[in-house]
């Protein structure tokens, strides 16, 4: 039988069979392709049924440390190091740096293995106003940066999460970009004109930096203007405030309520939309805006995540300029050559930088990782 190489891969949850990361549990599971993978997770779940079908082993702290993530932290070490002895690891990788990139780092060096962290979302970032982000204060960010300089790689989703480390003095030993890609077989290319009425999407979890009270208000400007519909899909965690203000400005009646879906409803609403809308205050990359690009759908915005790297002036403003947004739609209106153009080059990238040339990319990385010395 050919030996496959053990890998460990520490994950805050993310990868269970009701709430899961979609991209996350794709990506493990594609690993498992070519490695035996034993996940750590540091929450309690049922996992995704795909990763039993890649024969991934999924171990949890016990039920008596709580939420207690130094405990947790402590547990892991200890079963990595045992579980190392019968299995070998040639890879430790932590998603998210508190809590899984410290216990793989230190898992790393009582192991004298290559330790790899990503950092998939706001690890490096503190936006005081929603309380949102990892460098909280001067703990947290020691804690950062210790464990970014100490791990042997480090895998951020975008330039500008890069540009977002080194504004916060965090220095890798060594830095890679992978973003998230979509499955292009799963969202197929369907380009199409803007169509009478036209339609608006929304398609993220209903909190703070995520700023949909922008795309509310966007949209009660647009409403005033022409005829447009908005579609809304996502988990509501403000407690029904977004449709308290899009009651407010009037609007409420001419949105799409979808709620939270599930990730195979997705490719479903975007073949339903014209344009997607894109708030976020703050985003790693905004893996729905690659799977836009991938269904030929338009994506306006915040000039955050995947695209800060990839958008212009057509497309990109400041995060909670409403009137500028409504601005860019308004001008996307007028320039049908301009919607076919962003189409075309949107679905080119999101081919080259599929979920398959993620994996890859990983793939590149353990093996440069796995060849240094110890």
């Amino acid at each position: 039988m050919e030996h496959r190489p053990h890998i460990a891969i520490l994950v805050p949850g993310g990868i269970g069979k009701e709430d899961n990361i979609p991209s996350l549990v794709d990506l493990i599971s594609r690993i498992a392709g070519m490695y035996d993978v034993d996940i750590y997770s540091f929450s309690r779940l049922t996992p995704h049924p795909l990763l039993a079908l890649h024969l991934c082993s999924v171990s949890f702290p016990p039920a008596v440390l709580g939420r207690n993530t130094f405990l947790k932290i402590i547990y892991f070490l200890w079963r990595i190091r045992k579980d190392h002895a019968l299995k070998n690891f040639t890879i430790v990788h932590g998603f998210w740096v508190i809590g899984q990139g410290i216990a793989a780092v230190l898992a790393g060096k009582l192991l004298r293995i290559p330790s790899v962290i990503s950092l998939p979302g706001g690890d490096t970032i503190y936006l005081p106003a929603i309380g949102y982000g990892g460098m909280r204060n001067g703990v947290y960010r020691k804690i950062i940066r210790w464990c970014v300089g100490e791990a042997d790689r480090t895998v951020v989703l975008t330039n500008f999460q890069q540009r977002t480390l080194e504004a916060n003095g965090v220095a890798p030993k060594r830095l890679s970009v992978i973003p998230f890609g979509a499955d292009i077989l799963q969202f197929t290319f369907c380009p199409k004109p803007i169509s009478e009425p036209l339609r608006l999407g929304f398609i993220g979890n209903l909190n703070l930096v995520k700023d949909p009270f922008t795309v509310i208000k966007v949209f009660s400007i647009l409403v005033r203007k022409f005829r447009c519909t908005l579609t809304i899909a996502g988990q509501d965690v403000l407690m029904g405030r977004v449709e308290g203000y899009a009651r407010l400005l009037g609007v409420n009646e001419k949105i799409r309520w979808k709620g939270k879906v599930p990730h195979d409803a997705i490719p479903a609403i975007l073949q339903e939309i014209d344009l997607l809308m894109v708030a976020s205050l703050f985003e790693g990359e905004a893996v729905v805006v690659m799977e836009a690009f991938a269904s030929g759908v338009v994506v306006v915005g915040t000039g955050v995540g995947l695209l800060a790297d990839v958008g212009d002036d057509r497309v990109v403003v400041m995060p909670g300029d409403a009137e500028g947004l409504a601005a860019k739609i308004e001008a996307l209106l007028k320039q049908p050559h301009t919607i076919r153009e962003l189409q075309l080059s949107n679905r080119a990238l999101a081919e080259n930088r599929s979920a398959e040339w993620t994996w890859l990319e990983y793939k590149n990385l353990y093996g440069e990782a796995s060849h240094q010395s110890y």
